[in-house]
């Protein structure tokens, strides 16, 4: 019976079925077959999404489509270019900070791509950058949106592992810093070597300060998010709210770049978005329940140690499944379909569970950029205009950057744990 269960996922998902159909679909059919009540099907996928903690994922949906269509990703871009703009490399570099600070915003790498998919890309190219090249810079740094708090699927692995968020949230900076970092190091090596200049206005305190005074109220969007939930006066679920009605508020009446008759199309937008993560979430549900059924967590457990019980050889094979799975499937699925599998043998080891959520974030986030099926590759390539093979060799370097990244936080914990365990 588990062996029919993972051949007909294997084969609805070589089909080209989308994942939430297949987990849900092979879920129902095991269910049937073996003779399970049918019911279980209507709890378990009202289970799945009746969560309090995933009421946060449809408000910074909406907050980061009102922020996009308000101009605050593009004050953000002109701040950031003020600064670093006249660099070798300045605009690809820019494109990293402004996805760092988007992600600070939106909490979703999908809206990270397109809103600086479709400002900087060109706007590369037109400064003589190839357009491979600028396309793979926002193919790999838009992920960050997953890292860098809030970030949607942070609350996701919370709602399934029992972490803290508020935790959860800490770590995600730092690590959102290393990833960052690497890549603007990468980027910079390759834009020397290929004689990427940046502008040739020399450095104006004038000019920064004008453009530090046009962005001031679109970087106090993360200190607002952040700083709320960090000192306890909002829960995560609650600083979303916030951060709608700020957008709303900034948008419209500060910035005025947000009309009214936009608001109904952000709205739709952000609730088909929305659809689509719970019914991932719901079915994954589903599909968890069957595993649980099976034993197939605790068989995990038990090969998975038969193998070694030395946590750096545990944690490199868990690093190489997810990034193998991040290629080929959705961030939403690996999160609830991987983490109640790999989860116990985290614990039976010793290992936090805020740093295995932050390790298992910044896999899904690789994953997003990394061929065939990566989403922000996708959006990427489609926006940029530009074909999935030679994007795809263009991210070599910084594939390569993200995975040095994702080592030091998996070997270095105290890289990213640092808030929680202190300074002793």
């Amino acid at each position: 019976m588990v062996t029919l269960f993972f051949a007909l996922t294997i084969v609805l998902f070589l089909l080209g079925v989308p994942m939430a159909i297949t987990i849900g679909f092979s879920s129902i059919v095991y269910i049937l077959l073996a003779d399970i009540n049918p019911m279980i099907v209507v709890q378990r996928l009202f289970t799945g999404a009746d969560v309090s903690a995933l009421m946060a994922i449809p408000f910074f949906i909406l907050a980061g489509n009102l922020m996009l269509t308000g101009g605050l990703a593009q004050r953000i871009l002109d701040l950031a270019n003020s600064l670093i703009g006249r660099m070798t490399g300045g605009l690809a570099l820019v494109t990293i900070l402004g996805c760092m600070f988007f992600a600070a915003i939106s909490g979703s790498s999908i809206a990270t791509a397109a809103a600086l998919g479709t400002l900087m890309i060109p706007a590369m190219v037109d400064k003589g950058y190839g357009r491979g090249f600028a396309t793979a810079i926002v193919s790999n740094a838009s992920p960050m949106g997953v890292i860098i708090p809030p970030s949607i699927s942070l609350i996701i692995y919370g709602s399934l592992s029992g972490a803290s968020i508020s935790d959860l949230y800490l770590v995600g900076v730092p690590a959102g810093l290393i990833v960052g970092i690497s890549l603007l190091i990468v980027v910079y090596l390759i834009s020397r070597k290929r004689g990427y200049k940046g502008t040739d206005e020399p450095f104006k305190f004038s000019d920064f300060l004008r453009a530090f005074r046009r962005s001031l109220w679109a970087l106090g969007t993360p200190i607002i998010l952040l700083g709320g939930v960090f000192l306890g006066i909002v829960t995560p679920t609650e600083s979303g709210v916030v951060a709608v009605v700020y957008a709303i508020i900034v948008g419209m009446f500060i910035y005025r770049e947000l009309k009214l008759k936009d608001v109904w199309g952000i709205f739709l937008d952000s609730a088909k978005s929305t659809a689509i993560i719970m019914f991932i979430i719901a079915n994954a549900a589903l599909f968890a329940y069957i595993l649980a059924y099976e034993n197939i967590p605790t068989a995990i457990v038990s090969s998975v140690l038969s193998i070694s019980e030395n946590p750096i050889i545990v944690l490199l094979l868990i690093n190489v499944i997810l990034l193998i799975f991040g290629a080929f499937m959705d961030t939403m699925a690996i999160l609830v379909i991987v983490v109640p599998m790999f989860l116990p043998v985290i614990t039976a080891m010793g290992v936090d569970p805020v740093l295995f959520g932050i390790i298992v974030v910044v896999n899904t986030a690789i994953g997003m950029a990394t061929p065939p099926f990566g989403a922000t590759l996708l959006i990427s390539s489609n926006l940029g205009k530009s074909p999935l093979v030679t994007v795809a060799r263009e991210s070599g370097w910084m594939l390569f950057a993200l995975i040095v990244a994702l080592l030091l936080i998996t070997y270095v914990p105290y890289l990213v744990m640092f808030p929680l365990w202190g300074f002793g």
